[in-house]
């Protein structure tokens, strides 16, 4: 393919870094965005090893100016961006009473904010050339409330609107927007010790397994596009 990139904002060792991986085999260059890049130089070496070209660029999401700098970036360095994908987690669990306006509001900065202002960036760039993606990682606090999670799922449903009005407007101009609702916990080292017994019966999802998911969407043809990508394991039920 012509030097086509994926840009991941909110990448880690978990699902960002699977996602790197995945893009990377289907020949994608990789610009991975993080407030601590220096946490991915494995990752971009691994990346790079594999014969793409592939870059870390350190920069909060909410900073306005900072996620321009960084599609500017890779642009100019690893090709157009064919998908935007927003992957920040800003987890808050706390009772009420406890809860701070500042726990609330980084909350809606990590998790709304800064997903509005990655897809505007993408829009921007994408817009004129009439094709790209944009998706959004969701989770159970997207569509309902729980307790203990009012910072946490307000963000998450908010981000979700983000997305559905996105969706609306870009879709007839030629950008498929998807929103991916994981109704579940993700594995990972800490979940796994937490919860072996799920790990033990595949009642986790893996992140390598999400990751092929979110290409597939990416390589619907235009005539089948999804907006909601609903995830669960086997053992889910559905509320």
């Amino acid at each position: 393919m012509a030097d086509k990139s994926v840009l991941i904002v909110g990448a880690g060792a978990g699902l960002g870094a699977s996602l790197g991986r995945c893009f990377a085999g289907a020949g994608y260059n990789i610009a991975v965005a993080a407030r601590r890049p220096e946490r991915l130089e494995g990752l971009i070496t691994e990346l790079t090893d594999i014969g793409v070209k592939a870059e870390a660029f350190g920069v909060d999401a909410s900073d306005e100016d900072g996620m321009a700098g960084v599609f500017d970036a890779a642009e100019a360095n690893l090709g157009s961006i064919d998908l935007a994908l927003y992957n920040v987690n800003g987890r808050t669990v706390k009772e009420l009473t406890e809860l701070s306006i500042d726990d609330f509001e980084n909350s809606w900065r990590a998790l709304c904010l800064g997903g509005f202002i990655m897809g505007r960036e993408a829009a921007k760039r994408m817009l004129p050339r009439g094709a790209g993606s944009i998706f959004y990682t969701g989770g159970r606090g997207a569509r309902r409330g729980l307790s203990e999670f009012t910072a946490f799922a307000s963000a998450k449903a908010a981000l979700r609107s983000v997305a559905e009005c996105t969706a609306r407007e870009l879709g007839p101009k030629g950008i498929h927007v998807a929103h991916f609702a994981v109704e579940a916990s993700i594995a990972s080292e800490a979940t796994r010790a937490a919860r072996p017994e799920l790990a033990e019966k595949d009642a986790m999802v893996r992140t390598e397994d999400l990751a092929e998911i979110y290409l597939h969407t990416h390589q619907q043809p235009r005539n089948c596009w999804a907006f909601e990508v609903d995830l669960r394991p086997w053992n889910e039920i559905f509320i």
